[in-house]
């Protein structure tokens, strides 16, 4: 994907003020990528957290990314944030507006101007990656420099200091069976095993247009990291996604390769959405997977629709329903739900978009989050399978919307997935337009 090289030469010789020094765009970059994949190290789950800060809302989250963006903007807009233009499509602002609209109107607006500041910033952030990285060499450089530096403080937390690397039954986060699970410099096993889903996508990356050796080591580093931390489904979604991808480069039809893009995505909102609000498909499930209980999630699900229906319109605000007196005091109405006081999400990313934005938000969400992207992606003739950065988004993208549907990661920049889907959203948009990487 990617500016040709005579177009780079061509822009730094007609417009040299426009230029930046490689080694202040690769420190921006490593620098933004570590902070986006994990920016709390080393959590101590032992000792008990304010409710007020488990979603990522303390000062130091504030203060770090304040300080990135009082770097990544100006170095924007050096180099032209015109660039960024094409992202701002008509779905984009829509859904832009929408979420500003229905934050002012939530049921507690400093709490979700505040939450919605940080989520702009760091997609901002995760945008200002394609614009401020030269070349894909010098993204691929980043992505090895931050890749690495994640995995060995993981690595080297598991021997000099398991209490904080490794789960036990000192956890205060009310949950069993981790004893033993690997989550390294990461708050939870499964934020861990997202991490190193992503880092196997970058070293595929980096392996394609850096050094292969350099590459695979990262695909091997984190695949066994991702093992330890016994995170069945992020290994699971990436090996459908590299299949996604290969079929998308070798299928030449449109309808099937929407098909492949879209299919899986729906499949799980059924299973998951759909086993609560159609009868039909909870009664299919309990025929072919009795035990689909998604880990307790139904209730969760069920709980957030029943509040959906209450605020369908513009919903409770942006991050302004979990972890508010709307959950925290739900055991006083019904002691059999004591579990709503520490629930954190709905573990459905397009339930906590209705719950925040209403049903209009939901669509909203659909519309950015996938029918865009996949109208990029099919505009192309084919995904050509000898185009990494293309690869690169597409992965992506299919990674942390498959994920989705069991954990809310579209709407929270907390988590490593967050900044990655941005990211590759950008890409694939800037790809239909014009060339961004070369």
């Amino acid at each position: 994907m990617g500016d040709t090289v005579s177009s780079v030469r061509e822009r730094s010789v007609a417009r040299p003020t426009r230029d930046l020094p490689d080694v202040v765009r690769l420190a921006y970059l490593v620098f933004v990528l570590v902070a986006l994949l994990n920016h709390a190290w080393f959590v101590d789950l032992s000792d008990p957290t304010p409710l007020d800060s488990l979603e990522g809302g303390s000062l130091a989250t504030q203060i770090l990314f304040g300080s990135m963006i009082l770097v990544g903007l100006p170095m924007v807009w050096h180099l032209g944030l015109n660039r960024l233009r094409p992202v701002a499509s008509p779905s984009i602002v829509l859904f832009g507006a929408w979420l500003l609209a229905t934050t002012l109107l939530s049921t507690d607006p400093l709490l979700s101007l505040r939450r919605l500041a940080l989520y702009v910033i760091a997609a901002f952030l995760s945008a200002s990656l394609l614009i401020v990285a030269r070349s894909a060499r010098q993204l691929a450089d980043a992505f090895a420099m931050a890749g690495f530096t994640v995995l060995a403080a993981s690595y080297l937390g598991l021997l000099l200091v398991p209490a904080l690397t490794i789960h036990s039954h000192y956890d205060l986060t009310g949950e069993i069976g981790h004893d033993g699970l690997w989550r390294g410099i990461f708050s939870h096993k499964n934020e861990a095993g997202m991490a190193m889903v992503l880092l196997v996508i970058f070293g595929l990356f980096i392996a394609a247009v850096r050094h292969r050796w350099l590459g695979w080591t990262m695909v091997a580093g984190a695949g066994i990291f991702l093992v330890g931390s016994g995170s069945k489904t992020p290994l699971i979604t990436v090996l459908m996604v590299l299949g996604i991808s290969w079929l998308c480069g070798v299928i030449q039809s449109r309808v099937v390769r929407a098909i492949l893009l879209v299919g899986p995505v729906a499949l799980l909102m059924t299973i998951t959405i759909g086993s609560i609000v159609l009868p039909p498909v909870r009664s299919l499930l309990d025929t072919v997977l009795p035990d689909a209980t998604f880990t307790a999630r139904n209730e969760i699900w069920s709980f957030a629709i029943d509040n959906i229906v209450q605020k369908p319109i513009t919903g409770f605000g942006f991050g302004a329903f979990w972890l508010t007196e709307h959950t925290v005091f739900g055991s006083v109405v019904n002691p059999d739900s004591s579990w709503v006081q520490m629930a954190t999400q709905a573990h459905n990313s397009f339930l906590d978009a209705a719950l925040a934005m209403g049903l209009p938000g939901f669509v909203l969400t659909l519309l950015v989050f996938i029918i865009v992207p996949t109208r990029d992606v099919l505009s192309r003739p084919s995904m050509n399978p000898a185009d990494p950065s293309a690869n690169l988004f597409l992965r992506l993208w299919q990674l942390v919307l498959l994920s989705a549907s069991f954990e809310t990661i579209l709407f929270n920049p907390n988590t490593p997935a967050f900044g990655m889907i941005v990211m590759a959203i950008c890409g694939l948009r800037l790809m239909k337009v014009r060339p961004v990487i070369s």
